[in-house]
């Protein structure tokens, strides 16, 4: 696949990350009262972003005393004063038509990129239903080498500590290499390089926050998730897919094997503790108090019986960073 580096996306240069903060939430609208979906929200002076949701809803922990930055594709940025507002209502005013991506769902029969061939179009494959030398009728792919079911917004952190946002782009995850995919139309994509880039955090349809770096620990894969980072603790999730073919076959009596293709995920969970080496571990609230000394009891305690999941770990990191 061809790489294009994160030097053609648009830089933005953060000032100190240090400050007080209160939870801010708010709306996104055009000049005609419409939700914007998926507009860029940021502090102006720090490191602290978000995306609004499908509805152009958004909560960021933000300085009172600084500035929301929003943008969006096809619309003038807009900065709005925060002044110790808990709530904001941004007005985004149009903006030259610019275009935007596409839904993959609509375009994926014009796709034409080399990536996208080999019997692996995107998101399950050609729908139809293809005759095969084996002798059966080939029924459509089952599940997908990318994590989401559709492009998702994203910005980047790059290694100098200041923001990589390109409006215009949306992204994906491949979990067959680790990439971080990119695409301005819809049709076809890159890769974020990973030399220039520090994290990178994809925003899914429910405004969930999936932070992304590349891990000298886990070395077989360009990036993987980060569900907790403290100065103490970091616990990743490694993200794989495999493509099985279809094994149709019969002896005449009895039928075997499948007549599709599929992508058959497998998840593994790493815990780097102050050694800096990486141990497989499993989501369990044992392993959890074990790993942490101590430091998550209160946390786990809190949560009664509620099963521990990605989400789980990720409320787990913000309650260790207060």
């Amino acid at each position: 696949m061809k790489t294009i580096t994160t030097s053609l996306l648009l830089i933005i240069t953060s000032a100190a990350a240090f400050a007080q903060t209160i939870e801010v939430r708010g709306t996104v609208n055009n000049q005609k009262g419409q939700p914007v979906p998926y507009a860029f929200v940021r502090d102006a002076q720090h490191n602290y972003a978000t995306f609004a949701d499908s509805t152009g809803t958004f909560m960021l922990k933000a300085d009172p005393a600084s500035a929301l930055q929003v943008s969006a594709c096809n619309y003038k940025e807009t900065q709005v004063k925060i002044e110790n507002k808990t709530n904001v209502a941004v007005v985004l005013p149009a903006d030259a038509p610019q275009g935007g991506v596409v839904s993959l769902k609509s375009v994926k029969a014009e796709i034409n990129d080399e990536f996208l061939h080999r019997g692996q179009l995107m998101f399950g494959g050609d729908a139809s239903q293809q005759q095969v030398k084996s002798g059966f009728t080939q029924e459509a792919t089952r599940g997908s080498r990318y994590l989401f079911p559709d492009w998702i917004p994203g910005f980047g952190i790059n290694k100098g500590d200041s923001f990589v946002v390109e409006k215009s782009n949306m992204y994906n995850y491949d979990k067959i290499s680790g990439n971080i995919l990119y695409t301005n139309d819809g049709k076809s994509m890159a890769a974020v390089s990973n030399s220039q880039i520090k994290s990178f955090s994809l925003f899914d349809k429910r405004g969930q926050a999936h932070v992304y770096e590349s891990s000298p620990v886990i070395k077989d894969k360009l990036f993987v998730e980060v569900l907790l980072s403290t100065p103490k603790y970091k616990i990743y999730k490694k993200s794989d897919s495999k493509l099985s073919r279809a094994d149709f076959h019969t002896d005449g009596v009895l039928e075997m094997g499948h007549r599709y293709d599929e992508y058959v995920d497998n998840d593994r969970y790493y815990f780097v503790g102050a050694d800096g080496k990486a141990q497989s571990i499993s989501l369990k609230k044992s392993t959890l108090k074990k790993l942490f000394g101590g430091d998550a009891d209160a946390f786990i305690a809190s949560q009664g019986s509620k099963d521990v999941d990605d989400d789980y770990v990720r409320e787990l990191g913000n309650s260790l960073a207060k």
